[in-house]
């Protein structure tokens, strides 16, 4: 059965805890909701969230810039489909001055992996591996990472902006605990081809095939761990992992935020600055299902086609990637897109890749903000409830009372910020088992 206990992240406000805990069975699902009675003052609530918001989305952007080593991910990879998953077939050192003040070394990959098809597939990453020695017993433990959205167009890849600006500042706190870190740019994102955004199998199977990277012949436990977009990739490895990846020493897998379910996430950002999350998410269709693609762009106008056509070109700090749009406005027939994605072929796609059908086999720390507008928290609730109905026991669930702020999106990146706090002690605690 489940233990519930309610509790505020005392690293937000101790006063404000509200906690009980009702001890049904000894069965390791742990099921925690933060509901906050709070008396933080409306400024306190505001700097926290603002702050915290502008943290993190400076940990998750890609710049706008141009690509740097373009030969590096264009240039083609003979033979793919004669390597293994996991198999790094071109790597580059990164040189001073990232690394080199953490004492880190890192490495841009391009290693092989298996698409939705279960064709063979190339996807660029990157590793980073502290240089002290490792101090714990057995070799150093390996996070295979997924990033959050970062956009549509090969530049967002976070190994092609690696340094104070991409993901790599949100890996830190693992790589100060003395972990290597392996992190995915998911399908199309830094190589030849479009990216598949919330795609499933592509997700999980590049996510799992990192962390083969990381861990080459050593051996090393592996974590999996993914925020936002990466919470939907980090769900479906976790799921995936015992057939696809069995021979992996996979001992747990952080979820945040997972857009687990694309379909429940529609109508909430229409018409709103989040919109263009929308086309990415068709984009991300006609990218991986080319055989449908015709009858999805039939749903939408020369001026929805048009944008669809943009945002395969944008990364998300873009000021175009940032602009409000009625979907309504942009489909052939007039009706919004969450009506439209109900019509077929969409419909079965999007079911294909919904995270939580299937069942992990190894502890699961899932979190989401309250507060979160880009990710509904029904999001994770449903996620929650498949795993359980499924017959998943080792869950801890977890849901922060953050305060929100009238700023749309601003709501969403710090549910990840605050995670840490449950997600180290958690990752600690699923490698000592």
């Amino acid at each position: 059965m489940v233990h519930r206990y309610e509790r505020i992240a005392t690293r937000v406000h101790a006063s404000d805890a509200h906690r009980y805990r009702e001890s049904r069975s000894d069965r390791s699902l742990r099921w925690r909701t933060s509901r906050s009675r709070s008396s933080l003052t409306a400024v306190t609530a505001f700097r926290f969230a603002v702050v915290a918001a502008l943290a993190v989305t400076a940990l998750a952007a890609a710049p706008a810039t141009a690509q740097p080593l373009a030969e590096f991910y264009s240039t083609p990879v003979i033979d793919a489909g004669a390597h293994a998953g996991g198999d790094i077939v071109r790597r580059s050192h990164v040189g001073p001055p990232l690394g080199e003040g953490l004492g880190v070394d890192i490495e841009r990959i391009l290693y092989t992996s298996t698409d939705t098809h279960g064709d063979p597939m190339v996807v660029s990453g990157y590793t980073m591996t502290p240089q002290a020695p490792w101090p714990g017993p057995g070799p150093r433990p390996v996070i295979a990472y997924a990033p959050g959205t970062s956009g549509m167009a090969d530049r967002c890849a976070g190994s092609a902006v690696l340094g104070t600006i991409g993901s790599s500042p949100a890996v830190l706190p693992l790589l100060l605990a003395g972990y290597a870190v392996a992190a995915t740019d998911y399908r199309g994102l830094g190589t030849p081809g479009g990216h598949t955004y919330l795609n499933r199998l592509d997700a999980g199977h590049a996510l799992l095939d990192v962390a083969r990277a990381g861990v080459g012949n050593t051996g090393a436990p592996v974590v999996l761990f993914g925020y936002s977009e990466g919470g939907h990739a980090a769900g479906s490895a976790a799921e995936l992992e015992s057939s696809y990846a069995p021979e992996l020493d996979i001992r747990g897998s952080y979820v945040g935020a997972p857009p687990a379910d694309p379909s429940l996430n529609v109508d909430n950002l229409d018409n709103s600055s989040l919109a263009p999350a929308l086309l990415y998410a068709v984009d991300g269709l006609v990218n991986a299902y080319p055989e449908s693609a015709d009858a999805i762009l039939r749903q939408f106008n020369p001026a929805g086609r048009e944008l669809l056509d943009a945002s395969q070109n944008w990364c998300s700090t873009d000021p175009a990637a940032n602009r409000a749009f009625r979907s309504a406005d942009i489909t052939s027939d007039g009706r919004s897109l969450g009506e439209n994605l109900k019509d077929e072929p969409a419909a079965s796609l999007i079911a294909l890749n919904a995270v939580g059908y299937g069942r992990p086999s190894a502890p699961v720390l899932l979190s989401q903000s309250m507060s979160d507008d880009t990710v509904p928290v029904q999001q994770s609730r449903t996620l929650r409830d498949r795993w359980t109905a499924a017959g998943f026991t080792d869950l801890t669930y977890i849901e922060y009372p953050i305060p929100s702020v009238p700023v749309p999106g601003a709501n969403h990146a710090p549910g990840g910020l605050i995670a840490y706090a449950d997600v180290m002690p958690f990752i600690a605690r699923v490698l000592a088992s």
